[in-house]
């Protein structure tokens, strides 16, 4: 062969084999991309197994997961703000939204420092040890955890560092103030009430005029005005539903002289700091006190649903009859008296149940007892003739507005 046409078909085929390196690292990167995938798919499998899927239920998985990732990209998120998260309903409440699993939303549970309900040297209310509350939310963690809970970034608890007490935040401005601060700050979508005071040692808040019982401050105005503060620091452009639940009781459908027009009126009257002698007797019996309490948030509560429903859903739950530390001023044999029997009929529950009741109200909670209905705690079922009147719902609203518009005229 002649050493030209030799030369020529040698540089034809180093160009014809020129492309092939190129097609190898192509097909390479293939192989590679290709094995990162599939144990993408597997775990997808896994996911859907260990839901109790099949092959079928791929395509409504992806869906889904592409709804889920839409509403990622929105960061949604529910702030609950919970009082009386110490103990009790309170405690369990914030463990149950620790337990929740929230597919499309994030869960912030804000729980607020307490103060003393006293006032100190300087004249201003003090308020508990920072140590003993962070003991508290790591408990809260604690018990989360030993009862399944798996803890990630979805879930998170918020120290509130307002020093509020319920009990004298009416008349407390400093506390009012702080607290109006925070919730201009922090967008809070639920408040739950679960704060509550039946003190058996006949303690008082006091005002200028005289003293208020402090289950009247702390099962009523605390609640009110804590919600007033949140409701006029809601953002004109936030269009997210806000709930507000608060905890009643079945104590308020008391009869026989205790949840009675009479004793209502009075109960306005003291509120006023212009008692009547010949009803002090009632008043000086802590049941008493603390069921007249309930019946005047639960028509308080109702009669501004009314007016103030646009953008509210309210709610007022029946917890039913659970062991909290609600009894802890009692003497201890009225403590045995009640707590025995109750416990051997099966009347006292767990806080627990209490909880799944005021999350399933606000809507925080799967009804998974279908025997058990939202309805039969959290609707006309539960409450009294009484606390449905319009007059006492007008009468409530009227005396529990009164009184915060005067606190909140002297400072």
């Amino acid at each position: 062969m002649p050493p030209r046409r030799a030369a020529a078909k040698k540089s034809a085929a180093i160009k014809e084999e020129k492309p092939a390196p190129e097609v190898a690292e192509v097909g390479e990167k293939r192989e590679r991309e290709e094995e990162e995938e599939e144990p993408k798919e597997d775990e997808k499998k896994a996911k859907v197994g260990s839901n109790g899927g099949d092959g079928a239920e791929d395509a409504s998985t992806k869906e889904e997961e592409e709804e889920d990732n839409t509403n990622n990209n929105a960061a949604v998120v529910v702030v609950v703000f919970v009082t009386g998260w110490s103990s009790g309903i309170g405690f369990e409440t914030c463990v149950l939204l620790l337990l929740s699993d929230f597919p499309k939303r994030k869960v912030e549970i804000h729980v607020p420092t307490r103060g003393f309900g006293g006032k100190g040297r300087k004249g201003a209310f003090e308020r508990e040890s920072e140590d003993d509350e962070t003991k508290t939310v790591e408990r809260m963690r604690r018990v989360a955890r030993e009862r399944g809970a798996v803890l990630n970034e979805t879930k998170k608890i918020v120290l509130a560092k307002i020093d509020v007490d319920l009990a004298t935040l009416a008349v407390d401005a400093r506390a009012r103030k702080r607290t109006r601060r925070y919730f201009a700050t922090e967008r809070v979508d639920v408040l739950i009430h679960c704060a509550a005071e039946c003190n058996a040692e006949r303690k008082v808040v006091l005002v200028e005029e005289g003293g208020v019982d402090r289950e009247a401050m702390c099962n009523v105005l605390g609640p009110a005005v804590l919600t007033k503060l949140w409701r006029e620091e809601i953002a004109k452009d936030d269009k997210r539903k806000k709930k507000v639940v608060f905890v009643g009781s079945f104590t308020h459908r008391a009869r026989l002289g205790v949840c009675t027009r009479a004793n209502a009126r009075e109960w306005v009257n003291r509120l006023d700091r212009c008692a009547s002698e010949r009803k002090e007797k009632d008043f000086e019996t802590v049941g008493v006190r603390y069921a007249l309490s309930k019946l005047m948030i639960t028509a308080y509560a109702l009669g501004k649903m009314r007016k103030e429903e646009e953008g509210v859903m309210v709610k007022v739950v029946d917890p039913g009859l659970c062991r909290t530390n609600l009894t802890r001023t009692w003497p201890k044999i009225l403590r045995l008296v009640y707590e025995i029997p109750t416990r051997m009929v099966g009347l006292l529950e767990h806080p627990r149940k209490g909880a799944e009741r005021i999350l399933r109200a606000a809507a925080l909670l799967e009804d998974e007892n279908e025997g058990e209905k939202e309805e039969d705690w959290s609707n006309s079922a539960a409450y009294s003739a009484l606390a449905r009147d319009d007059a006492m719902q007008r009468l409530c609203v009227k005396a529990v507005d009164g009184f915060i518009a005067s606190r909140d005229r002297e400072g």
